[in-house]
């Protein structure tokens, strides 16, 4: 009998916690139904916040085993694989949803490195297409180009998208140098077609994977070490668009930094922890090895070889946790905005317990491309210097008085005289006038002439032999006048200049040539 008494009273105690509870909820109910009433009397509605929707498209055998990595990492993100080989599906992971098209071209297998095969797949399946943009706010399209699938149907997605007015967001793989010439140029005409289709887009070149790996190195460790850092950049995006923080980053600010079309864009994160963590991260922040870009004042040379971009806009967060000191989110800052003072940048803070003692930072930055040139080394032109030229010192010529000058005579006849008078002969007067005129030149010239001369000068032979007036086989002696005497003067002068012309005479001799006929004259 005590024993029935106790189930009883048991059974009573628990029906009375029912009533409680029912009670309770009853309560509840009655609460949010007065306060919606109040809402609707008052003409308000219920704030509700727009849950952000993110999807990964991965295009073609590359981009799937991409995405199939990725997911098992990655959360609050729908990840879906597109290709046109059925095989290649089968080998995802179970957490990537499968879509299948241009079964009519290809019939379950690939398009054979054919872009265009590629291309009239995507057209043909263009509606069942669109329903993979519908209420997605951001899609990130993954993509190894060079295929026949991923080179042809990205950028039939990617205008798809375009038109829906989604956001998108491009990751892609440029082949290695071995695959060869053509699938690597199938890879640049894929993404020209793909840029003006897309808001951004980031390029890893397959090549910059030796940067990070030894030689030693298994091909699928490899490629795992290239998927790590895509990991890495995608987690830091989501959690900067998901997780609140101190100084709170939203969707509304990636949009405005995704604004625009066919830009390049630069993602990073990374982790440092110890005493130099803020000076560590900063570093190693604006410096990605597998980036075809990097940041303007990147100062490791190794990296400078696809070239660099002008910086329009940057997005940082800083996670840390209660021990972050405002030193330290100032010294990341300034190194970040020191690198593009012009660029607008929005940044945030978070602050969790899982980051004490750690810092991390992921770098969102968007411009466009700006090759940077090697500069070739300056070459030093040896200029053979000439001598300084020579000043020759006039000797200072002793003054003599000038003699006044003679009366030309006239050539009347002389009276007749009764008386004969034998003819006076004037032989020193006649042979100072029949003296060549070059003689004198010479001399002048011989006096000018310096110790060292700059310019050997040759003067012809044949002007003093045209210059020396032959010699009359006559032994009349004839008197000249100054008017002949000028007129001989005057033809000096022209045959001297005819002849300079044809032989480089320098220029001190060239002014002293008139001077020295003026001295004949006199």
């Amino acid at each position: 009998m005590a024993k029935k008494r106790k189930k009883i009273q048991k059974k009573k105690r628990k029906i009375k916690k029912v009533l409680k509870k029912r009670k309770k909820t009853k309560k509840a109910k009655k609460r949010k139904v007065k306060a919606r009433k109040t809402v609707k009397r008052s003409g308000l509605e219920e704030n509700k916040a727009h849950k952000t929707k993110i999807r990964i498209i991965g295009i073609g055998g590359g981009g799937g085993t991409i995405i199939s990595e990725i997911a098992s990492r990655v959360k609050k993100v729908d990840f879906i694989t597109a290709n046109t080989d059925l095989q290649a599906l089968k080998s995802v992971s179970r957490l990537v949803k499968t879509f299948n098209f241009g079964q009519n071209l290809t019939h379950g297998l690939g398009c054979g490195m054919d872009w265009k095969i590629g291309q009239r797949a995507a057209k043909e399946e263009e509606q069942r297409i669109v329903k993979l943009f519908k209420g997605v706010d951001l899609c990130i399209l993954v993509a190894s180009l060079g295929g026949g699938t991923s080179s042809g149907a990205a950028p039939q997605f990617a205008k798809i998208a375009r038109d829906l007015g989604v956001m998108t967001f491009g990751i892609f793989t440029l082949p290695f140098k071995f695959e060869g010439e053509k699938k690597y140029q199938i890879a640049k005409n894929s993404l020209e077609r793909l840029a003006p289709n897309l808001n951004v887009l980031q390029v890893f070149p397959n090549e910059r994977i030796f940067r990070i790996i030894d030689k030693k190195t298994p091909l699928q460790e490899a490629f795992s070490a290239v998927n790590q850092k895509l990991v890495e950049g995608l987690e830091g995006l989501i959690e900067m668009i998901y997780s609140p923080g101190l100084i709170n980053i939203d969707f509304a600010d990636l949009k405005a930094i995704l604004d625009g079309r066919g830009k390049l864009i630069y993602l990073n994160s990374t982790m440092a922890q110890g005493p130099n963590r803020a000076e560590e991260a900063a570093r190693k922040i604006l410096l990605d090895p597998l980036s075809e870009y990097s940041f303007p004042n990147n100062e490791d040379k190794d990296h400078l070889e696809g070239g660099s971009f002008t910086v329009d806009k940057i997005l940082f967060n800083i996670y840390a946790g209660r021990d972050l000191r405002m030193k330290e989110v100032e010294e990341i800052s300034k190194t970040i905005c020191d690198s593009n003072k012009r660029a607008k940048i929005i940044f945030g803070i978070a602050q969790d317990n899982k980051y004490n003692g750690k810092i991390k930072i992921t770098l969102l930055a968007t411009g466009s491309k700006s090759k940077r040139t090697k500069k070739k080394p300056k070459q030093i032109v040896k200029i053979e210097t000439l001598p300084p030229p020579v000043v020759l010192e006039k000797k200072k010529r002793k003054r003599t008085k000038r003699r006044p000058k003679r009366k030309p005579k006239t050539t009347e006849k002389p009276k007749k005289s009764s008386h004969p008078k034998k003819k006076k002969s004037k032989k020193p007067a006649l042979k100072r006038k029949k003296k060549p005129l070059i003689s004198k030149s010479k001399k002048s010239a011989s006096r000018l002439k310096p110790k060292t001369e700059i310019v050997p000068v040759i003067l012809p032979s044949s002007i003093e032999n045209k210059t020396e007036p032959k010699e009359s086989t006559n032994n009349l002696k004839v008197r000249r006048s100054a008017l002949d005497l000028k007129k001989d003067a005057k033809e000096m002068e022209e045959k001297i200049l005819e002849e300079e012309k044809k032989w480089d005479v320098p220029a001190f001799l060239r002014k002293r040539i008139p001077k020295i006929i003026d001295d004949n004259k006199n």
